[in-house]
């Protein structure tokens, strides 16, 4: 899905779990949006990552994956917007999107 991503114009840092991606937030790179499945290997799941970008880094959007249910998810306090397995890479662009123009924790709507 990163390359897919890359090939619609977006820039994609990958990161193999939550303890990488948290280094790359604490970088403070430009990070508009983390897309995470809440299985990750060692350390943090991906709704436990998504609090911390919550508390963390306000400005950053989460979109989360998994193959488990809504409700399973709803009731882990979910952060984020979420996207259900299986999805195709439309489903995923539409989400993206989605969640990019949606306003992060922290982030007031601009009346315009």
């Amino acid at each position: 899905m990163a390359e897919f991503l890359r090939e619609c114009g977006y820039r994609v840092h990958e990161a193999a779990n939550a303890n990488e991606a948290v280094e790359a937030l604490q970088a403070k790179f430009a990070i508009d949006l983390v897309f995470t499945d809440i299985n990750l290997p060692s350390g943090m799941n991906g709704l436990e990552l998504a609090k911390w970008i919550s508390s963390n880094r306000p400005g950053v959007k989460t979109l989360i994956t998994t193959g488990r249910t809504i409700q399973s998810v709803a009731s882990g306090a979910m952060a984020g917007a979420f996207l259900a397995k299986p999805y195709t890479g439309r489903d995923l662009l539409e989400s993206v999107k989605k969640a990019l123009a949606k306003p992060a924790d922290g982030e007031s709507e601009r009346a315009g």
